[in-house]
């Protein structure tokens, strides 16, 4: 493995309100336009198949979702890349630094560290959404795989949502935010709003829950200035959400 080619991120020195912005404005602009519009028009679908005459999702329909949640992922990934590849090249923006198997290990130890963060914050709002938040559990519960077949799709879909979303929300709109408001708290917070907002289909209470996983993620993505250890995680959580649901799924059919 090799050295990740020396990031165009502001050095320490070097005050942030001075630096370019990474894409142009208008770019950004369109991209919280588009996500809030994503995240309105997956929270009236969803309530279609979770509604009083909603009946679930099929194989087939749970398939296409998956897949079309795919295309999805990597076209905000790919407008996000061409409105800022003369800036920022992708491997700057993730910034990996794995010089060696000892670097690689490391992030991994941190993207578990996160992990468990993580399940804490779940488990907390697990108990406020049995009450507030069951049309979203409802919408999570049928969106997990039910059938062994699903299982290579959401594999590739949890992958595809650790890299896109990691690059797109902490690499593109954080560091954005950041050199537009000359501090990384406030990047932090404004990229998690929107890492939140951006996942309607699961209602406002899992919103809210999302929002901190979005902080958890910043801040880890600001304190290591890599997008390594949160890709690794957000996609293992993805992932392991998704055997675990399937596996709890399986047992109730026994």
């Amino acid at each position: 493995m090799v050295e990740a080619a020396p990031p165009t991120f502001p050095t320490e020195s070097e005050s942030p309100q001075k630096q370019k912005l990474i894409a142009p404005l208008w770019h950004t602009i369109v991209f919280v336009l588009i996500i809030v519009g994503i995240s309105a028009l997956s929270y009236f679908t969803t309530r279609q198949f979770t509604g009083a005459h909603g009946g679930g999702l099929t194989e087939g329909e749970r398939m296409l979702t998956y897949a079309g949640t795919l295309i999805q992922e990597w076209v905000l990934f790919l407008y996000v890349y061409l409105g800022m590849r003369r800036r920022v090249t992708v491997r700057q923006c993730i910034n990996a630094r794995w010089a060696g198997a000892g670097d690689v290990w490391r992030d991994i130890g941190i993207a578990f560290g996160v992990w468990a963060v993580l399940i804490v914050i779940e488990g907390v709002f697990s108990v406020i959404v049995r009450s507030h938040g069951a049309a979203g559990t409802k919408v999570v519960e049928e969106l997990i795989p039910h059938a062994a077949m699903e299982l290579p799709v959401w594999t590739a879909l949890a992958i595809s949502a650790g890299f896109c979303e990691e690059f797109i929300f902490r690499g593109y709109l954080q560091e954005q935010c950041k050199r537009l408001t000359g501090s990384v708290a406030v990047a932090v917070v404004i990229q998690a709003i929107f890492f939140g907002l951006g996942h309607g289909y699961q209602g406002w209470t899992h919103m809210i829950a999302i929002f901190l996983l979005g902080l958890v993620f910043g801040i880890v993505a600001a304190w290591r200035k890599s997008l390594a250890p949160t890709m690794i995680a957000h996609g293992w959580t993805d992932w392991f959400s998704g055997i675990g649901g399937y596996v709890l799924h399986a047992m109730h059919k026994i």
